[in-house]
């Protein structure tokens, strides 16, 4: 028997964040990215809470959030005793948020009546998805934090910060959207309602992510995108995603490359790969490119996962992401030492186990040697 339901309240659009309007006589914490710390969409946003509530500004937020800087959020946390915890930032910022308001309850006792998360980029889904990526500095591990205590409670998604995204900030988290939707659509827990969420993600983010890496970009095309990346997180949540992801975190462990990105460069390979070793996949994403309009229907089921294939790196070299470790400035001799630590590290990944096929070490290794 599945069990299908949104625990997280969604807002969307331009009017979204009118919601904060609603809190009084509230302990306030938004935690948030630095750079947003004195920006004018900051200062919006706390004006329509300030004076009715007491708010609070947390920036120490870093990329790949260590376990360190939770603890350190959580004893901030503990001197103000928030009632309401704002999270206003990307996928780093989002999920070490979700460890402090996880942790403040579940071990502190924190009465904490709710966890909201505003996105600043259209791209991890983490807004809506049981799972928090934590990193242990010193071994350079990432960790996941799986429990729906972790959700958020609710979820607003407003034009008010992407529209100012740098372009390679779009491009990578946007190629983020493009491989949760397209791993969770072949993922061993998909079904019918997570292929719909997928499928309509994977149409705007062909449609919408090359609009919005133009500086010509629309407030509706960067609400498009926001919306892809929240229906692509609503998937991948419930499906799983596969083996980029399991690879993709070890390559921002080790090297520091972007999650998106990471995901962008193995994605090709992946989808080739997981094609040549399972026909259920390979028909699936076949009828996935027809539906497009990459392929025609009467095409070859080979003709048809060719025509995928172009269109992603199509999509790839549009948005200028580099393909490889060497493009994005790791020497091959580096990447070559930490290969068979990377590929053993991704088979114990949880999300290698939503793989369609059980690929093993060699075969991540193999895998990881294209991007290299």
């Amino acid at each position: 028997m599945n069990k299908w339901t949104f625990p997280t309240q969604i807002y969307t659009g331009p009017d979204s964040l009118n919601r904060l309007t609603e809190f009084n006589n509230e302990s306030i914490l938004i935690i948030c990215d630095p750079f947003l710390k004195d920006s004018p969409s900051l200062t919006y946003v706390i004006s329509l809470m300030d004076g009715k509530n007491k708010v609070t500004i947390y920036t120490d937020v870093v990329p790949d959030p260590p376990i360190t800087h939770v603890v350190k959020g959580i004893e901030f946390m503990e001197g103000i005793k928030p009632t309401v915890i704002i999270a206003i930032g990307g996928g780093s910022c989002i999920d070490m948020s979700k460890g402090i308001a996880y942790f403040g309850r579940k071990l502190k006792h924190m009465d904490i009546k709710s966890f909201i998360a505003v996105p600043t980029t259209s791209g991890t889904g983490s807004e809506v998805t049981a799972f928090a990526v934590l990193t242990d500095s010193e071994t350079q591990i990432k960790y996941p934090l799986v429990d729906d205590a972790v959700l958020p409670d609710e979820a607003l998604l407003t034009p008010l910060f992407v529209k100012t995204s740098p372009p390679s900030v779009t491009a990578f988290s946007g190629m983020d959207v493009l491989v949760h939707a397209l791993e969770a659509y072949v993922a061993t827990a998909a079904n019918n309602f997570t292929d719909a969420l997928a499928q309509q993600a994977i149409e705007l983010v062909f449609e919408y992510l090359p609009k919005c890496h133009k500086p010509t970009a629309t407030e509706q095309d960067r609400m498009s995108m926001h919306e892809a990346s929240c229906l692509a997180g609503l998937s991948f949540n419930k499906a799983g995603v596969g083996i980029v992801h399991a690879m993709a975190h070890q390559l921002g462990g080790q090297f520091h490359v972007p999650h998106g990105l990471a995901n962008s460069m193995l994605l090709p390979y992946v989808i080739g790969f997981n094609c040549s070793h399972n026909p259920a996949v390979a028909k699936k994403y076949a009828h996935l490119s027809a539906k497009l309009g990459f392929a025609s229907h009467k095409a070859s089921e080979s003709d048809k996962l060719g025509a995928l294939l172009e269109a992603i790196i199509k999509l790839q070299r549009t948005l200028e992401c580099p393909m490889t470790l060497t493009e994005f400035g790791v020497d091959k001799a580096t990447s070559g030492e930490k290969l068979t630590l990377m590929a053993s590290r991704a088979l114990e990944d949880m999300c290698y186990r939503f793989n369609p096929y059980p690929a093993n070490q060699d075969d991540l290794i193999s895998l990881y040697e294209n991007v290299m």
